[in-house]
């Protein structure tokens, strides 16, 4: 039997992420630990887009080089705003709530209160 409070009775998972993809438990571990930030482009068009990722410039080179379906048709894209990091819950909470302001009254304050950039 393993004593759980002390440190060191059980090994850390790792954090590669070639061992992440082998089980569902080491996964989510490495989902959990993670930081993701949601963001907000614009077009030339003043067309937007809210998505959420682990890393945004990575994320605008594929909506900009066509890999993204929708933003493939209306590009190019530029980065207007990104919050600060947070846990994938927490940025999926938040990119829903985003979207749901259609661009109204209520999406400035939500930007200006989870500013990260």
């Amino acid at each position: 039997a393993h004593n759980l409070k002390v440190v060191g009775s059980n090994p850390t998972p790792a954090t590669n992420k070639s061992r992440c993809r082998k089980t569902a438990a080491f996964a989510f571990w490495c989902r959990a630990m993670k930081e993701y930030r949601v963001y907000m482009l614009e077009n030339l068009l003043a067309r937007r887009y809210i998505g959420l990722s682990e890393d945004v410039n990575i994320r605008l080179a594929d909506h900009n080089s066509g890999k993204s379906k929708y933003t493939a048709k209306h590009g190019p894209w530029r980065i207007i705003w990104t919050s600060k990091p947070m846990s994938l819950s927490d940025a999926r909470k938040l990119e829903n709530l985003l979207k749901k302001q259609k661009g109204g009254n209520g999406l400035k304050p939500l930007l200006d209160q989870h500013s990260g950039s």
